[in-house]
């Protein structure tokens, strides 16, 4: 059955408003604002920091001792392996002494000589010496035996001191540690010939305690000294030692040397830190840096490196202002001490920061701020919102 006009019409025109009504709803829906940016702030507060400088340094031997032999020879043996630790006095190597033996034997042979000519010419002295008063010889026959007992005398000292030194040559035989340490690889094998005082025949390094070389400019040795001069900072001037790895040696070390002056070819001034190394872990030749302090900044502003923008060589910070607009701040920075930066100008105490979430800090925008311990609650990251 059709139904009438009337009520055909009045059907449509209630589906009209229907459809009108709901479009308007989702026009409504759609038109609600946006939630706001959450953003992690932090307030400034005035700190007690350390400023530091970061210097590239060398780690070498506290002693390091190359052996050379002080006699010529074949090597017939090696008494250490290699790497192992040393002690001062220990034997190494010890070079073919047959020849030395041979050496201290004819010199001995020879002071006895000599001494067997001394005795006959003393004896002729004192056999002489009575008949001096009774010219029972002429004076000459008695100048001629002194003169010759004397010969004998000196001849008897030099050839002590020959035997002397063919004794301490064939010691000499005998490579000892002349320090305590640790010792590298063998340079002459066994079987080879070695120099005297040329041929290397390995190394012995100290390696408790280790130093670091470095060098400084001198402005920085300045602003170091005045830091030195400080009341109570002559005892506690310690040094931290950063590894390859980024990690901070877990000893600190102390300066025992400053070089006399500066090399005028660089303008920077060489120094030396010593550091304890009771595990070995400090190497000759391993790359590091020595983390100086140089001041004591009071009352200092920092800021994390990761708050901080740069644009075309200047840097910025974003502040929460009043009714938490962003504002864009530029500041300046001095030095950075690990993942902070200090900051010399730009920000004022208790202003707020944008920390995380900077890309989302638009200047002029309005955000939500939060605290990291808030975040931290939540158990949310404001960059991942």
């Amino acid at each position: 059955m059709i139904p009438p006009v009337g009520a055909r019409y009045k059907s449509i025109f209630i589906a009209l408003i229907i459809a009108l009504g709901t479009s308007g709803c989702r026009e409504a829906k759609e038109a609600a604002p946006p939630p706001l940016p959450e953003v992690v702030v932090q307030q400034i507060v005035p700190r007690t920091t350390p400023l530091t400088v970061d210097m590239v340094s060398e780690i070498k031997a506290y002693s390091e001792v190359d052996l050379r032999p002080r006699v010529s020879g074949v090597v017939i043996k090696q008494a250490f392996r290699p790497g192992q630790k040393v002690r001062e006095g220990d034997l190494l190597f010890v070079i073919d002494p047959r020849a030395y033996d041979a050496a201290v034997g004819d010199a001995q042979a020879r002071l006895a000589e000599s001494e067997a000519m001394l005795a006959k010419a003393r004896q002729d002295v004192e056999r002489y010496k009575p008949l001096l008063p009774d010219r029972a010889i002429p004076r000459q026959t008695y100048d001629q035996a002194v003169a010759f007992e004397q010969q004998n005398a000196a001849i008897v000292k030099a050839r002590r001191a020959a035997l002397e030194m063919a004794r301490l040559d064939r010691s000499h035989t005998e490579v000892r540690s002349p320090v305590s340490g640790q010792i590298g690889m063998q340079k002459v094998e066994v079987g080879a010939l070695a120099n005297a005082g040329q041929s290397v025949l390995a190394t012995v390094s100290t390696l408790d305690p280790a130093v670091a070389y470095f060098s400084i400019s001198e402005a920085a040795y300045l602003q170091y000294q005045k830091q030195l001069n400080q009341p109570g900072q002559g005892k506690g001037n310690l040094i931290d030692l950063i590894l390859a790895d980024g990690s901070i040696y877990p000893e600190k070390g102390r300066p025992d040397f400053v070089d006399r002056a500066f090399n005028p070819a660089t303008g920077t001034l060489m120094l030396r830190v010593v550091f304890p190394n009771p595990r070995g872990l400090l190497r000759p030749g391993m790359n590091a840096r020595v983390r100086i302090v140089y001041e004591v900044a009071n009352n200092a502003i920092l800021v994390p490196q990761k708050a901080v923008t740069e644009m075309l060589d200047k840097q910025f910070v974003s502040v929460v202002v009043e009714g938490d607009k962003i504002e864009q701040r530029p500041i300046r920075t001095g030095p950075r001490i690990g993942d902070l930066w200090v900051v010399e100008d730009g920000l004022k105490l208790g202003e707020r920061i944008v920390v995380e979430g900077v890309q989302k800090a638009r200047p002029g925008s309005v955000v939500k701020p939060v605290t990291a311990s808030a975040v931290k609650t939540a158990g949310k990251s404001p960059s991942a919102s």
